[in-house]
């Protein structure tokens, strides 16, 4: 039902407009979705799309620095914008009265970017701090150290996130090139979700974004070669934070592809939440890690299907991974109970739902579609696919991408030991084993 309310239309300079009017509150959602990210980038370079993200803010020729924020401040909206890597996305939600406003803002940054070199180098500052502030978490480096084995020598080995080198040495040349290359109406989605007027919605696009010119024909990116997995299985590395942490991951194919979906579920149910067979079973019961989950990371061309585990240093990692393995292994062999299944499918059909409440997160559902998945039809699609989704199905996709042979482990031990998260270990251990004892 919901695909029937959308319109779309595509201007003779590329830009794609998809555009869905939902009534009920006097707001509109607006987002550009630029279809470039980290995956563009080349050594030298790598952390320039999340640069230009931040430069999006400050300033363009008709808008003064930080002049689009204030704006959209002022009249009770909101805007943000994120980058990925295959995507940099502007966002905006302002009363329905001042989608003009918005769409003029939108098109001036589009190819009107001011990159002045004393502002560039403040937010070169806040970049470094940003990326350092990340790198001092023990969790999102893990992630980033199994990430860039995973992906070696492939363009998703390094994330928006870059390489500090690079964004020390980055310039305003490197910038405006990259600017003119990738932000053009022909690689570029509008999303409009809200209460607004579909009959003349195409003519005020027009009115700001018509008169843009295309990129030409240079919006190709690296070579799309399939990942490669390294010829170590099982790494290790020593790093500078206290807790010892263990990451498992198999291939997975990208978020265009039919099992997506069944993958999701897969892993709602073995790491989603303290109800996940993860927690009940590495962390509670066998008590061999302080923490367990997994995530699923699939990306327009490639996917990785990951599980990890926090742990004490009395811990053996060889142990960890066989829990871990072990849960992967029930699934492959017994499947999901009814129960689960219920369960699962209900929390994503509920938490689907409730997106449609929402002009802005409809905006956003559609526009990752559109430009990760391929067509923004998938959003509904899937949704009914869910629905359908067979006991069956989800042992085979389990089977056939949770596959042995293709596993890759990485162990980050810490390079030195903190005696006290040791004894902890211990006492832990001990007191659990008491408690199972007396029960």
């Amino acid at each position: 039902m919901l695909l029937k309310h959308i319109v779309e239309q595509t201007f003779p300079n590329g830009l794609k407009v998809i555009c869905l009017r939902k009534t009920g509150s006097p707001v509109v959602s607006v987002q550009l979705w630029y279809k470039t990210g980290s995956f563009y980038e080349k050594d030298g370079i790598r952390g320039i799309s999340h640069f230009l993200e931040h430069m999006m803010f400050r300033g363009s020729s008709k808008f003064g620095p930080e002049e689009h924020a204030q704006r959209i401040n002022d009249v009770g909206g909101h805007c943000n914008a994120f980058t990925t890597e295959d995507v940099t996305v502007c966002m905006n939600s302002v009363p329905r009265d001042f989608l003009e406003m918005v769409l003029e803002m939108e098109a001036d940054r589009m190819d009107g970017l001011v990159l002045d070199p004393k502002t560039f180098e403040t937010e070169r500052s806040v970049i470094i701090e940003e990326y350092h502030t990340y790198m001092n978490n023990p969790v999102a480096k893990s992630f980033l150290e199994f990430r860039y084995e995973f992906f070696r020598n492939h363009p998703y080995a390094t994330g928006p996130l870059g390489k500090l080198e690079d964004l020390k040495s980055l310039t305003v040349d490197d910038c405006r090139s990259f600017y003119r290359r990738w932000y053009s109406p022909d690689n570029a989605v509008l999303v409009i979700v809200g209460d607004f007027d579909q009959e003349s919605i195409f003519e005020k696009v027009g009115k700001f974004f018509s008169e843009k010119k295309p990129g030409g024909p240079q919006k190709s990116g690296p070579d799309e070669a399939p990942v490669a997995l390294t010829n170590a299985p099982w790494m290790r590395r020593q790093v500078e934070f206290d807790v010892p942490m263990l990451i498992l991951g198999y291939p997975a194919p990208s978020s265009s592809h039919e099992d997506a979906v069944a993958l999701e579920i897969l892993q709602l149910v073995i790491s989603g939440g303290e109800s996940s067979r993860l927690h009940r079973e590495v962390v509670r019961k066998e008590s061999v890690a302080v923490m367990a989950g997994g995530i699923n990371h699939m990306l327009k061309r490639a996917g990785m299907s990951m599980f990890f585990a926090a742990f004490t240093p009395d811990i053996n990692p060889l142990k960890v991974e066989k829990s871990l393995q072990a849960q992967i292994h029930r699934i492959k062999t017994s499947g999901i109970t009814a129960q689960e299944m219920e369960k699962v499918r209900n929390a994503t059909l509920t938490s689907r739902t409730f997106e449609l409440y929402s002009a802005e997160n409809i905006c956003q559902r559609l526009g990752f579609s559109e430009c990760i998945e391929g067509d923004y039809r998938l959003w509904v699609e899937r949704l009914e696919l869910l629905k359908k989704l067979e006991m069956d199905k989800l042992v085979d996709v389990a089977r056939r991408y949770w596959d042995d042979t293709k596993k890759r482990v990485l162990y980050l031990k810490p390079r030195r030991t903190n005696p006290l998260l040791y004894l902890g270990g211990i006492f832990r251990r001990l007191f659990r084993s008491r408690k199972g004892e007396q029960s």
